[in-house]
């Protein structure tokens, strides 16, 4: 479910990445100051391993639930403890990074609760520009009458009776792939892994802490290649490369084989495979992988390029399939080491064994066409096939540049691009709604996010008065839940603060109206308060004598001389 022009999804990947390497950041910045440290190595029995064929990723794989004898090393699985104490004054200099590290928070943060806030008010713009410039069309009708403009259709992807293969090379499949939209090869090694578990201990005098961390191998699949040869902290565990190299020869020319695409920032080492394939995509141009688009989608008479599919990978690449069995290649040749398994993979591992060290496994995956697709696009004439001269259709989509005009076309704003593409049948109400939805709860996310940035840059701000509350044993614990309320009330302090005045900045008029509203409400509020003070305050009148009250009648004078 996508829209704007890179889409929530790779903006929440963004801003995942972007949180956890300042986690990481501000964890190695405040724990690598240390006093005393020691290293010892304790061997351990290796644990029979039980397999199971489970998905990861997108990828069948066999799934190790305990360590395995390797074929590169002469012992089993090892495990190592590293100890680190850090005294009250190690934890005092610490504090003093860590309120540096609190005021960059206190100022980042009302910066991105600021810039979201203007974010989602020129997303809304965008997509009620789209609810009201989108025009409808058929697709098996389409004209020149509408290239250039936003359009709203609805149709089945199809890339009718044509098929697709991999590079050709050992390789590719047996022969092509009919009704496949996507194909793509993803090879994966069986590698080692550090994992780290840490157990914190406070000193009973001072502030001081003693961490200790034990490292312990964990073997499993990766599409991401072979890992370090020896790992960083259990330097005895090495790594085998397996017949990875051969598989880069073997798959299209060396060079482009071996030459990575530009990818964004190095992962933190020591992370586990599945932590490391969310943040980081395999990139399936890079060998040994391969992948194929088919170049005859369509929905209608609109045409999908290769970009257009590549760019919504949720939409056009969501339901993978194994490839028929009978069109994987038995063995190779060149590779005799590779056989085919039960489920269709190719694999180093002998039936019945478990993977060892530096295995190998190739699977066959594609997406077929005949679903259902949505779109809200701009309407373009496709350029000619270079191949054959003449574009399979005449017509395809792009983002949509969003100028919004005020004042009757005086002023325009450039808003940027835009588009829709979705999975399913929607019209055009619903894609509005749907994307008000998406937007709303990223916008909503994002907020949290920064909210607790900015309450954690104000409890680091107030760490060195922790830290020094932190030597009585009591009045430490006392005084942290203390601070984290004074955090908490300013934090909330500054959020509200800061999303009051982007609410005057992008929208005015509401935040007008809920500023007139409040002072309305407040103005009666205090008129009744001083109603009913004055009431209170108001001089009390004397008593009225009794005969003014119940006036004596000539009856009761009778009486009164007849008693007497």
């Amino acid at each position: 479910k996508h829209f704007s022009s890179h889409g929530h999804l790779t903006l929440t990947m963004k801003t995942l990445k972007l949180i956890f390497s300042a986690t990481v950041l501000c964890s190695a910045t405040t724990f690598g100051v240390s006093s005393e440290r020691f290293r010892a190595v304790d061997a351990v029995d290796a644990v029979d391993a039980e397999f199971a064929d489970v998905d990861f990723v997108g990828l069948r794989r066999l799934q190790s639930n305990g360590g395995s004898n390797s074929k590169n090393n002469s012992g089993s699985g090892s495990s190592a403890q590293e100890t680190t104490t850090c005294n009250t004054w190690c934890k005092l200099k610490e504090s003093l990074v860590q309120t540096v590290i609190g005021l960059l928070l206190i100022c980042l943060a009302p910066c991105l609760m600021w810039k979201n806030e203007g974010r989602h008010v020129t997303q809304l713009r965008r997509i009620d520009f789209c609810k009201n410039k989108a025009q409808i069309v058929d697709t098996n009708s389409v004209s020149d009458e509408h290239v250039g403009e936003l359009v709203h259709f609805v149709g089945k992807v199809s890339v009718d009776d044509e098929t697709i293969d991999l590079h050709q090379g050992p390789l590719n499949i047996t022969s092509p792939l009919s009704n496949a939209l996507v194909i793509k090869r993803t090879c994966m090694i069986y590698q080692k892994f550090e994992q780290a578990s840490r157990e914190v201990q406070n000193q009973t005098i001072g502030a001081g802490q003693t961490t200790t961390t034990t490292f312990t191998v964990r073997e499993d699949w990766t599409p991401a290649g072979p890992q370090a040869e020896r790992l960083e902290h259990l330097s005895e565990e090495t790594n085998s490369r397996g017949i990875w190299d051969e598989l880069i020869s073997i798959c299209g020319t060396p060079e482009s084989a071996i030459k990575s695409a530009p990818s964004g920032p190095a992962l933190p080492p020591g992370l586990p495979p599945e932590m490391a394939a969310l943040l980081k995509q395999v990139d399936y141009n890079q060998a040994p992988h391969g992948m194929a688009i088919s170049s005859t989608a369509h929905v209608g008479g609109f045409g999908l390029t290769k970009d257009v599919i590549n760019s919504e990978p949720q939409v056009f690449q969501s339901d993978w399939m194994p490839v028929p069995t009978e069109l994987v290649p038995d063995h190779f040749e060149a590779l005799p080491e590779l056989r085919k398994d039960r489920y269709g993979n190719l694999t180093t591992v002998e039936e019945g064994n478990q993977p060892q060290n530096g295995d190998v496994m190739v699977k066959y995956e594609f997406c077929s066409d005949g679903f259902d697709a949505s779109f809200i696009v701009q309407q373009i004439l496709l350029d000619s096939d270079p191949e054959t001269g003449v574009p399979e259709r005449k017509y395809g989509v792009d983002k949509g540049r969003v100028v919004d005009e005020k004042c009757c076309g005086r002023i325009s704003d450039d808003l940027g691009v835009i588009w829709m593409v979705r999975r399913g049948r929607h019209d055009l109400m619903d894609m509005i709604k749907l994307a008000k939805e998406d937007e709303k709860m990223v916008t909503k996310v994002l907020r949290l996010v920064c909210f607790a940035l900015i309450v954690a840059g104000w409890m680091l701000l107030f760490s060195i008065f922790t830290t020094l509350l932190s030597t009585l044993p009591i009045i430490g614990t006392l005084g942290n839940a203390a601070f984290f309320i004074v955090a908490l009330i300013c934090g909330t302090t500054c959020c509200c603060a800061v999303t009051a005045v982007a609410y005057i900045r992008y929208r005015p008029i509401l935040a007008f109206g809920i500023l007139a509203l409040a002072g309305a409400i407040a103005g009666i509020v205090i008129w009744r308060l001083d109603a009913a003070d004055e009431m209170s305050t108001a001089p009390t009148t004397a008593p009225l004598p009794s005969d003014l009250l119940y006036p004596i009648t000539y009856e009761d004078e009778m009486l009164e001389s007849a008693t007497s």
